[in-house]
This record gives structure tokens, sequence and C-alpha cells, in this order.
């Protein structure tokens, strides 16, 4: 009789367990893991493994959670090529080494919201293969877990001072593309709409309302929501959109597609905006900034005033 959680070599005989014993030291920075790029597998993982692991990400009908929790299974799979792990051998002590090879290769303590993502993302790859009955049981689901405080928010938000700074940065930026910089960057720090929502905006979905400007956006779960776009942003959008048909030839109102694109007229993607706050953030001397502060700015920003 086989052990639980154990496979079988060829030869029928239960695989041995493998124990790591010390934690090892990083070999490279943290990988440049880019929505949409196809899957890193760990040399060795069998082909119906590999079909069973896009399946799994497929399952998921958010597109920002498959890009979240592919990263975090080949995050999982870089520990396991470092430790000679099997994948499939995976038990609770190895999730808890994996813990601290996390925050070794950050050199920080990781967030507790943060490592529980990383640890719920990897329990979830192997909850679907003990499904499907490539392993008996999901062995990795007891790896310890730091409690989160269900009240606090991790993200933090801009002060007044480094959102005028931000702005400024933004309405002086330089190159082809300034004035689609200032756009964007306005309506994501004083709408608070998030990323996917600002590119997945149509042209058709700017409106008016009541004498604002309004900007029509999908939501989550795809309910559809209206949201004012206030006059400091509006100017900024009819002057990027001004200059995007004057480039084309055209006028503004036979303009169409996305609201956002590149010079190509490709729509934007989430690694473009991403590299574009952090670069204007650090224009504004604000180090490593993520898209998320500026709409926890805009969220924090009532209650400031009050």
């Amino acid at each position: 009789m086989t052990t639980p959680g154990a496979r079988l070599h060829a030869t029928g005989t239960p695989a041995p367990r493998q124990a790591i014993t010390e934690i090892p030291a990083p070999r490279s920075t943290e990988p440049a893991l880019r929505p949409g790029s196809a899957i890193v597998f760990p040399p060795g993982l069998p082909g119906h493994v590999r079909d069973l692991t896009k399946a799994w990400l497929l399952s998921y009908d958010s597109p920002n959670t498959r890009d979240t929790y592919r990263r975090e299974i080949e995050r999982w799979f870089g520990f396991c090529a470092e430790t000679g792990l099997d994948p499939l051998q995976a038990r609770k002590s190895h999730g808890d080494v994996y813990t601290r090879w996390l925050e070794r290769r950050a050199g920080k303590p990781i967030p507790p919201k943060t490592m529980n993502l990383r640890i719920s993302a990897v329990s979830s790859w192997y909850d679907h293969l003990s499904d499907e009955d490539v392993i008996d049981a999901n062995r990795f689901k007891g790896t310890r877990r730091p409690k989160v405080n269900r009240q606090h928010c991790e993200t933090v938000g801009l002060t007044r001072a480094q959102a005028r700074d931000l702005l400024h940065a933004a309405d002086h930026d330089h190159g082809r593309e300034r004035l689609r910089t200032a756009a964007l960057i306005r309506l994501l720090t004083q709408t608070g709409v998030r990323v996917t929502e600002a590119l997945a905006a149509q042209l058709t979905d700017l409106g008016h309302e009541r004498g604002h400007r309004t900007l029509r956006i999908a939501g989550k779960a795809d309910e559809p929501k209206t949201r004012k776009v206030p006059p400091a942003a509006a100017h900024a959008i009819d002057g990027y959109l001004t200059h995007r048909a004057e480039r084309a030839g055209i006028t503004v109102e036979q303009l169409t597609g996305p609201l956002f694109v590149s010079a190509s007229g490709r729509r934007l993607d989430r690694k473009d905006v991403y590299e574009l706050v952090e670069r204007i953030g650090r224009q504004a001397g604000i180090a490593g900034l993520h898209p998320h502060q500026l709409r926890h700015t805009f969220a924090t920003r009532p209650r400031r005033r009050a």
C-alpha cells in the first residue's frame, strides 16, 4: 500500500518523500512575469499536468485573476526548480519552507495579505490536480498562513503634496504621447477607476450628464457604472483626443475604438500602464509607484478633507 499523497514510479513502487533541509539563497532577482505570456513550466512536469494547469487558469472568469495565479504558480515552480523538488510531491513542510524562501527572495517581510494570496494560488492548483485524480489529496493546503486584519488596507495612498507633484509631472511629461500620459494619470488619480476599467473603456463611453463629463465603465462582474470626470481630467482627455485626431488627419468625432491606445493604435495593456505610472512616479520623486495607489488616493481623499 502506498502512503497518502505518494506517486508511483514506473516500477510500481512509491516515490520517496522529498525533504528540504535549508532555504536556498535566491539565484536572481524577481523574474519579469508579464501578463499574457506563456506559462513557464519546470522541466519534467508531465504533459497532462501542463494541460490541466492551463485548464485550471482558464477556469477563472477574471483576466486579472488568471494573470495573478499564473504569476504565482510560476513563482512556485521557480522554488521547486531551485530546491530540486518535484511539484507533485509537495507537502505542508515544503509550503512552510516556501514562505521563508519568498521572504528571503524579497529581502524584507512580505505583507500578510500578499503572502496569503501566494499560498492560496498554489493551494488552488493542488486542489485542481486532486480533483482531476493526479494526486490523491492536496498536502500543500496545511501550509501556515499569516493572520490578516480584514479592516486594514496595506496599500498606501499618496499625500496631497505627492498627488500634486505626480499630476504636475504627468502634465509636463515629454515625448510623443505626453498628452495621453497626462489624460491617463489624471483619470486614474481623480476618478479612482481601476486600470482594467480605464483600458476597457471605448470612446463611445465618454458622455455628459447634468453638466458633468462622464465615463461609463464596466465594473466587477461587468456591472456598468458611470463615473463623473472632474474638469481637469476632462480637459486632459480632450487635449489627448484632439492631438490623436490631428495625427490621424480626422476630426475628434470621427475617432473610433478604445479610449487609450498606443502610437500604432493598439489598445494599451496593463504592462504599459504599470510602466507608465512607475516612470511618472520617479519623475515626481515617488519611488515604486503602483497604479492601485492612485485608486487608493482617490478613495481616501474625502476622509482627508474631513
